[in-house]
């Protein structure tokens, strides 16, 4: 079993890894009502934060709603706010826009960027009030009787215990090619120290290659060679698809289709190029994998699974194969390295959970499903990851 410390150092400077300490959610409400922040008021900051509109720092003297217009913004121009955002290349660090927008404008703030309008929440006790009251409107439609049909088989292949101790072998193969390439980096490239090798990097991309290899082999049953000194062309391109499609994603939500059409912008042909690319992947696989089911082979992996059941139609599985390939890399990714973070800014708590670890493995002899069962410490920190860090984004 491989052991990799993990420092704060590790981070210092990494573009993607610096982050707000603090949680934050982006939502949008209808204008007119503003859910004041606890203890505040709007137009207000938190205690020792002078916002920059609405008066000195301190607590308000109570709670309730207030109007839309008194929630403290950026700029009334959204074209000019977006302007701003594309010179600064504010959409690769929009954390930190948004902690130094909370500094300044206090725990709310509305923020327009081009037509879309936003409120950005800072506290979650404000967020939980806006969630109730959401509740309470009982807007959201219902799914369709199909759709939960059909997610239901899905959820058995992808999130039941018995699916998930079947493919755990698969992820366990994919983390130990991945330690192993790690440790290799660290001996090569880091500085000899007393317990040691010691390496600074920006664990970014190699996480990100991580979640792909192991989304990939969970789900085909086959690998696709992201740890490899040389890649195939196909791995090369696919991964690069993904990364463009991530990071064309947050301008689009801001800037109309048409004004990108009429400026000749290519943003939105990469963007759809990168998912013609992504769609292409996964049907090269899927359709390997029935050949493979046809050729009395066993089809590897959750498609492997859902073939050999016959419950869900070969289209119904396309889509669901692809949206768990595109959707399962960053969201694994970036949860990963924020728990890396957390660890190293706890060395303490990093011990103790690498002691467990060690005690669950050798207790289980081999077996993964087991060591995981011993090792209660870890899926506590990446529970309480996920909880701390809700609004996890990789912006």
């Amino acid at each position: 079993m491989w052991s990799v410390s993990v420092s704060p150092s590790v981070f210092q400077g990494i573009q993607g890894m610096c982050m707000s300490v603090r949680q934050a959610a982006c939502v949008r409400i209808q204008r007119g009502i503003c859910v004041c922040p606890a203890g505040t008021v709007a137009g207000l900051g938190v205690e020792g934060v002078t916002p920059a509109r609405g008066g000195p720092a301190g607590r308000g003297g109570g709670r309730g709603l207030r109007r839309f217009e008194e929630i403290p913004h950026t700029g009334s121009s959204g074209w000019l706010n977006l302007v701003k955002f594309w010179r600064e290349d504010r959409f690769k660090l929009l954390h930190k826009h948004m902690e130094r927008t909370f500094n300044t404008l206090g725990p709310i703030y509305r923020e327009r960027l081009g037509t879309q309008s936003t409120v950005n929440i800072l506290l979650p006790s404000d967020i939980s009030e806006l969630f109730r009251s959401e509740e309470t409107r009982q807007h959201s439609k219902e799914n369709g009787a199909e759709w939960r049909a059909d997610r239901l088989l899905l959820n058995r292949e992808v999130m039941m215990a018995p699916a998930v101790r079947r493919f755990l072998p698969l992820l366990d193969e994919v983390a130990r090619d991945f330690c192993r390439l790690l440790a290799t980096r660290v001996e090569k490239e880091g500085g000899k120290e007393e317990r040691g090798y010691s390496l600074t990097i920006d664990p970014s991309p190699d996480l990100f290659r991580f979640a792909l290899e192991a989304s990939c082999h969970v789900l085909y049953g086959e690998r696709i060679g992201l740890f490899s000194t040389t890649p195939s062309q196909e791995s090369q391109k696919f991964i690069f698809a993904v990364e463009r499609m991530l990071a064309t994603t947050p301008p689009l939500l801001y800037l109309p289709p048409r004004l990108l059409w009429r400026l000749g912008a290519p943003l939105w042909t990469q963007h759809a190029t990168a998912w013609d690319h992504i769609f292409s992947h996964a049907e090269k696989r899927i359709q390997r994998g029935v050949q493979r089911l046809r050729s009395t082979q066993a089809a590897g992996g959750i498609l492997g699974q859902l073939m050999d059941k016959g419950q869900l139609s070969l289209e119904l599985i396309r889509a669901n194969i692809t949206e768990l390939m595109a959707g399962g890399v960053d969201t694994t990714a970036v949860p990963l390295q924020f728990a890396l973070y957390e660890l190293g800014r706890n060395p303490a708590v990093q011990e103790q959970i690498r002691g467990q670890v060690r005690v669950a493995w050798a207790r289980a002899g081999g077996d993964a499903h087991k060591a995981l069962q011993g090792a209660p410490l870890l899926k506590g920190l990446v529970k309480e990851t996920l909880r701390y860090r809700e609004c996890l984004h990789s912006f």
